[in-house]
């Protein structure tokens, strides 16, 4: 392979720094703050666990149950700390941390406790080139937030969300391929 068709086929090459984080936040619903104040996400990872069945001396290992690992976002805390008291209002709502339950009936195909959530890959434009969406996401966790007098770092945390599974949509495949392919992972 020459350097140009190295070139050619990367690109300007995919920025992690360009990415979108959106979904509701319980019963709170949308808030479009989350798009730029979400400063660190990740792509999802998942796996496919395995089984050894034995065969004539050998072992055949075989494919079992699919999982999907949690989901980690981290978010700059804004001047009066809305995006944090809602994601601690949606725990609340799922877990009264003095009743120990939750304040109404809750269910799984219930979009304001399981909501989804998206993290979109952009290219330069701002523009989408891969999405993934968390089916029934829940927080999990909401990380502290430390306060020190000699810190000068903006304040920050990470939210832990869990989800039943993500699907994915190439955006703008290329290499021949059809755009907006949606296949459920």
């Amino acid at each position: 392979m020459r350097i140009d068709d190295f070139k050619d086929k990367i690109g300007g090459g995919v920025r992690p720094s360009l990415f979108r984080v959106g979904g509701r936040i319980g019963a709170s619903g949308t808030d479009v703050a989350t798009s730029f104040l979400v400063t660190a996400a990740a792509l999802p990872a998942s796996n496919i666990g395995e089984v050894t069945a034995p065969y004539r001396g050998r072992n055949i290992k075989l494919p079992t149950s699919r999982t999907f690992e949690d989901w980690t976002i981290t978010i700059l805390s804004d001047k009066d700390m809305r995006l944090r008291s809602k994601m601690e209002q949606w725990l609340e709502d799922l877990n009264g941390a003095e009743s120990n339950t939750p304040d109404r009936e809750i269910a799984l195909n219930n979009a304001t406790d399981f909501p989804d959530w998206s993290v979109d890959q952009l290219d330069r434009s701002g523009d989408p080139i891969k999405s993934y969406t968390f089916k029934y996401c829940f927080p999990k966790s909401i990380s502290e937030i430390s306060v020190d007098a000699a810190n000068e770092d903006l304040a920050s945390f990470t939210v832990t969300l869990g989800y039943s599974y993500f699907i994915t949509s190439d955006v703008n495949v290329g290499y021949g391929s059809p755009g907006n392919r949606t296949s459920a992972l």
